[in-house]
């Protein structure tokens, strides 16, 4: 008999599963040829080519494949693939962006893509909350992390579970990488940044980063930019990774979701 102990997600007592912080799929993809095929992992400081892949007895084997189903079989239909194969990007510039500058672009999501939307941004979202459910390690070392903070870290489980809304005083914000971002082929570690109003933490996965934005403060304009909100999604496209962070990151957001606000209009 394996790991018994109590599911995270569920909490009941459960023969507990081998999972992976970061599901492996995503490392076959990003493998690369040659001596070194290892994938790049964005670490705090540093990138490193490395094999190891996290993984802890976390889940019940029925919340592991709630996790799959939900979000990551979708995730992985739709992320960076391999030059060429991004299916996100791809369907997003089909279509005219709502803002478009050197840094980035903003696209509605069609009403027949939204459910598609939903399921990627459920797949980021439990990639942070089980960053902030257990303590991972990495051969020697402990893998960044971060704290959601009571209530939301409740609020999350729930959300992911199906068993309650998301949380009133938060946002997902989902970007692509365009072809010229050199994050496009990485995988992240998870990382936090303290605003004025709220909190911001991101992790960026095979060519798509996730912004989890969370905060009583949290302004009524940026919960507009969420795509687990009702209505009109939005999906950013980055073109320079860096600028989507710290002041210029709050600035863009602000100026997209009025952007946003007046289209609905």
């Amino acid at each position: 008999m394996g790991v018994v102990g109590r599911c995270r997600l569920c909490l009941t007592p459960a023969e507990l599963q081998d999972s992976h912080f970061i599901p492996k799929a995503a490392y076959k993809l990003i493998r690369g040829k040659g001596t070194n095929p290892h994938p790049l992992v964005v670490q705090p400081g540093k990138v490193v080519q490395t094999s190891a892949q996290t993984r802890a007895h976390l889940l019940c084997h029925e919340c592991k494949q709630r996790l799959y189903h939900q979000g990551e079989d979708t995730f992985f239909r739709y992320c960076y693939r391999g030059p060429g194969k991004f299916r996100l990007l791809n369907m997003l510039r089909a279509h005219t962006p709502l803002l478009d500058n050197d840094q980035f672009a903003a696209y509605v999501v069609p009403d027949s893509e939204t459910s598609l939307i939903e399921q990627i941004g459920y797949m980021g979202l439990s990639i942070l909350w089980k960053s902030a459910a257990h303590g991972w390690r990495d051969g020697d070392s402990t893998l960044p992390s971060i704290s959601l903070g009571s209530p939301y870290q409740e609020q999350v489980r729930q959300y992911l579970l199906n068993a309650g809304p998301f949380p009133e005083h938060g946002a997902m914000v989902v970007e692509a990488s365009d072809e010229n971002n050199r994050l496009i082929a990485m995988i992240g570690t998870p990382a936090t940044l303290k605003l004025p109003k709220h909190y911001l933490h991101w992790i960026d996965i095979s060519g798509i980063r996730f912004n989890l934005l969370m905060g009583a403060r949290l302004t009524p304009q940026m919960k507009e930019l969420s795509v687990f909100r009702h209505g009109q999604r939005c999906v950013l496209v980055a073109k320079q990774q860096e600028a989507m962070l710290a002041n210029d990151y709050l600035e863009h957001l602000k100026a997209l979701a009025g952007r946003v606000a007046i289209g609905q209009k």
